[in-house]
């Protein structure tokens, strides 16, 4: 099995392992207390356990009222938006990297906190390299 990140072959991947993680938030929860819980918690205990095993970036992207709002406005009542309401996004130099995240001990005890905030049923995961066309402005390649 090829652990390493990119595809044999290619130009124009990053060559890294990014996981982008749907969220839902826990249902009756408001949009001010999720953003709370998932930066100032959840994320911030999280952060320490990542950056051991290597983490390049992890990012949190929210897509709540205020955007869909904001999006239907823009696109005239028109957007087809994602049923999510953040976006979670890991960037690790290989597959290796991701796999000890995951399998770590302090990792898999970040799960116990998912209650508290997501709907871990609705969760979905996708997970590769990532073909960049413009980065800071400029056309890559």
């Amino acid at each position: 099995m090829v652990l390493e990140a990119g595809y044999p072959n290619t130009t124009g991947f990053r060559k890294v392992t990014k996981a982008t993680i749907m969220v839902k938030k826990k249902e009756g929860m408001s949009d001010a207390d999720f953003i709370k819980h998932y930066n100032e918690h959840h994320a911030r205990r999280a952060a320490p356990v990542l950056q051991k095993h290597n983490i390049i970036s992890y990012t949190l992207t929210y897509h709540l009222q205020r955007d869909r709002t904001i999006m239907q406005d823009i696109m005239k009542g028109k957007a087809q938006l994602m049923d999510y309401d953040a976006i979670c996004t890991f960037v690790f130099p290989d597959y290796m990297s991701f796999a000890r995240f995951l399998y770590d001990k302090e990792g898999k005890a970040l799960g116990g906190d998912h209650d508290n905030f997501m709907d871990e049923s609705q969760m979905k995961m996708m997970v590769g390299d990532e073909y960049v066309i413009i980065e800071d402005g400029r056309i890559v390649g």
